[in-house]
Order: structure tokens, then sequence, then C-alpha cells
């Protein structure tokens, strides 16, 4: 399934998917986890901003996946209906 993160992602679960990326030594599987991170942080930034403590944890993580970055900081869109709920804060890293 190409959407899976999509579809899996759960806004309340993202410290749990970040202790399971701290364990995980496989990079195909750091690099699926961290794009559920990424799909929960949106769903998280739908209803309101996470925590500073979360993003700070998150956000070096994410600076090892620029392309995953770059994909959902969404360097072509001008408006938000272009945009994930995550682009602006991923875009400021």
């Amino acid at each position: 399934m190409q959407d899976w993160p999509l579809e899996v992602a759960d806004s309340e679960r993202v410290e749990d998917f970040l202790a399971h990326y701290e364990r995980e030594e496989r990079p195909e599987h750091r690099l699926a986890i961290v794009t559920l991170i990424i799909a929960s942080l949106n769903d998280a930034f739908s209803v309101a901003r996470p925590s500073k403590c979360l993003l700070d944890r998150v956000a070096p993580l994410l600076k090892a996946y620029p392309a995953l970055v770059e994909y959902w900081s969404c360097p072509d869109a001008h408006s938000d209906d272009e945009m994930f709920a995550i682009t602006a804060w991923l875009r400021s890293l």
C-alpha cells in the first residue's frame, strides 16, 4: 500500500514510534518508522501544535531524512490547500 503511513498514523502514539525507531537497527525499518512519525505528526498538527519538547526530539531525527522532509514541506506549494498541516513547521527546520 503506497499510503500506508497515512492509514496507520496515530497522533497520540508519536512517542511510541520514536521509542521503536530508537531501538530499531535495520535502516529500511527505520525509514518506515520515520515515515510513520511524520504522518502521525501531521495528524497532530491538524488538531493542535505538538509540544515543543516532542518537536525538539523529532527535529534532529527528521534532518537525517532530507527526501522525506522535502516531500512533506511541499517546496512548490504556495497556498494552505496545497500543503500538509506539518509543512510550515518542517520548512522552519
